[in-house]
């Protein structure tokens, strides 16, 4: 889990084996945690300076543009913006983080602005050590409370809040839902209908902006045949004998009567098609003989 692999990161960054004496080796570095349905489109960054790269939604902008450094640092942990509001603030804190923890103190307004975050989530790793031990404190009675998906989401955000970690949330990380805001669906609109799945099948930041990544954890579904969904990719494609998947035609999603919602899932049908593709035979040209 993300948790797990946080924590064991961290273990290792310390240079010592007494866990009451911990001085760590790089707190400096930069830690991202990404979850294993993510495939990028280009590097993760911490430095969000780049207005060309970068998406704010509109109520964050006022505060992202009088920010004195758009660079994460110690104490400025940045993370994708999700739909997941200030559900938290009502849970039952006094429970999860301690009467006196300062998650209570969180108002509605700077709950919604700073803690609804999700992966992937960058910080340094000194603050990201302080938030894996409360997060992995914290997830176990989330859950109790909230036996639900999202209760690992939910410990996270109280876990910033607890430790007076607000996070800068960018829109323009990742892509996934295509009926959800707070993504970088913007630079997918830019790109010119033509070349959608061209686009898509060979992403170049340097040609046009785009997203980090794509978070395929939704179905894609466009004009009822092209389809990706991660639970439906056979299991047996990493095998010698298996043949690639079908690539869908590169004009897919730009008929008359798709929508822009089939534009958005042809991208994503179309990229992780060719993802899929492109790591089948990386795995064929080395385990397989003649290349499978």
């Amino acid at each position: 889990s993300d948790l797990l692999g946080l924590t064991n990161n961290n273990d290792n960054n310390s240079n010592s084996d007494s866990s009451s004496n911990k001085e760590m080796k790089h707190p400096n570095d930069i830690i991202i945690l990404c979850d294993p349905d993510f495939a990028l489109l280009r590097p993760i960054t911490d430095d969000f300076s780049n207005q060309r790269d970068t998406l704010i939604g509109p109520r964050r902008s006022a505060h992202f543009q009088q920010m004195s450094s758009h660079i994460v640092t110690h104490g400025q942990p940045y993370a994708q913006t999700y739909g997941l509001g200030t559900q938290w603030r009502k849970f039952n804190l006094d429970e999860i983080a301690g009467p006196n923890s300062p998650a209570k103190q969180v108002d509605q307004k700077n709950g919604g602005l700073f803690y609804p975050a999700g992966p992937p989530y960058i910080g340094t790793a000194s603050d990201m050590y302080k938030i894996a031990v409360a997060w992995s404190e914290f997830a176990p009675r989330v859950f109790k409370e909230y036996p639900h998906l999202l209760a690992e989401m939910y410990a996270y955000c109280i876990a910033a809040a607890h430790l007076q970690l607000p996070h800068t949330l960018i829109d323009s990380l990742m892509i996934s839902s295509a009926d959800v805001g707070g993504e970088g669906w913007k630079f997918i609109h830019a790109i010119p209908n033509s070349e959608t799945c061209t686009f898509a099948t060979q992403p170049d930041h340097s040609i046009r902006p785009l997203p980090s990544l794509i978070h395929y954890c939704q179905r894609y579904i466009v004009d009822t045949r092209y389809f990706f969904g991660k639970r439906k990719v056979p299991h047996e494609i990493f095998t010698c004998d298996h043949p690639l998947l079908e690539e869908p035609p590169m004009t897919l999603g730009q008929g008359e009567m798709n929508t822009e919602k089939d534009r958005m899932a042809a991208f994503v049908i179309c990229a992780m098609t060719r993802f899929t593709n492109d790591a089948m035979e990386f795995f064929k040209e080395r385990h397989c003989e003649a290349g499978g």
